[in-house]
């Protein structure tokens, strides 16, 4: 009886509580034409601060941009040779860079499985009823002939992987790098090392991709070059990271040059290939429009406030 009054006692007490009454004390503000002001300037002044401080770290970046897609059009491989005009301090970015392809289109976004990119064996049926890979299904479908491991794959069977996404893979490949310098090179043209691991989020290596028989497939799901590319982009011009060059500075005046293996066709939707090396710094890569969008934003704020001044000084006039 006692455990049941000590209940029925603290039920009473919740049930009459404050905070279920909704009585607890509250505060809210009533907006002044003073106070309006100064929050409008404030945040114009720091919008526009921070804005300066992006486009300023933005513009120490130094960064070589070389289109290669109509120097290497109609051949399988073609050489291109990037000239540095300043000093690039090592942990240098790789990026290739597509114009006009849309990685955002929604159909292009769905058509994927991503039970199959976990390592899922997923049946034809199975498939076809989800309509994940929609309209990219089979081996034919993706025109895959052989695995990775060199066996034949079969037309009518899924394609691992499979969909839109993966079909478009972008499959150019930059090799045989070596840096032309005259400063500190040890022969005329020494090899220069670009390091491709560790290019892909980490949970999307760890937790996202992972194989489901080699023999099957006609490509490993866990090269971090494919994994990079199945992260669709949000704009129509787009770089994904390659790889980066972390042994050595790239010196002014010192030429790189590079073997291109140019397998993507970017003819069919008029597209552009370009190949970047930049450095980077606290606030990522060359951005200057983050910069751009802050102050703008921040003049806008302050536009406003004074916009609030002068609106109140003649309403104020007109009462009196």
């Amino acid at each position: 009886m006692e455990n049941k009054d000590e209940e029925n006692e603290e039920y009473e007490r919740l049930k009459n509580s404050k905070f279920k009454q909704q009585k607890l004390p509250g505060w809210r503000p009533v907006p002044t034409i003073t106070s309006t002001t100064i929050i409008f300037f404030c945040f114009g002044a720091v919008f526009i601060v921070l804005g300066i401080i992006i486009l300023v770290f933005s513009n120490k970046i130094e960064e070589i941009s070389y289109r290669y897609d109509e120097e290497c059009k109609g051949k399988e491989k073609c050489n291109i040779t990037l000239k540095i005009k300043n000093n690039m301090d090592k942990n240098i970015m790789v990026y290739y860079q597509l114009d006009g392809f849309y990685q955002n289109h929604r159909r292009y976004v769905k058509s994927k499985s991503d039970d199959q990119l976990n390592g899922k064996d997923i049946s034809y049926e199975a498939m076809k009823d989800s309509q994940d890979c929609d309209p990219v299904i089979t081996n034919k479908d993706m025109n895959q002939k052989y695995s990775v491991t060199g066996e034949e794959l079969k037309d009518d069977d899924v394609a691992i992987p499979c969909g839109l996404i993966a079909k478009s893979y972008f499959n150019d490949n930059f090799t045989n790098w070596s840096i032309k310098s005259k400063f500190g090179a040890d022969e005329p043209n020494d090899k220069l090392n670009v390091n491709e691991k560790d290019i892909a989020w980490k949970a999307d290596k760890e937790l996202k991709y992972k194989n489901v028989d080699l023999k099957k497939q006609w490509i490993d799901m866990t090269d971090e070059h494919f994994i990079v590319w199945m992260r669709p982009a949000g704009l129509p011009n787009f770089r994904k990271l390659w790889g980066r060059i972390t042994e050595r500075d790239l010196k002014a005046g010192d030429e790189i040059e590079v073997e291109i293996e140019n397998k993507f066709d970017v003819s069919s939707f008029n597209g552009k290939k370009y190949l970047i090396l930049s450095t980077v710094n606290a606030f990522g890569g060359k951005n200057s429009f983050l910069g751009i969008s802050y102050i703008v934003l921040g003049g806008i704020s302050i536009v406003l406030a004074i916009i609030f001044i002068i609106g109140y000084n003649i309403h104020s006039k007109k009462q009196k």
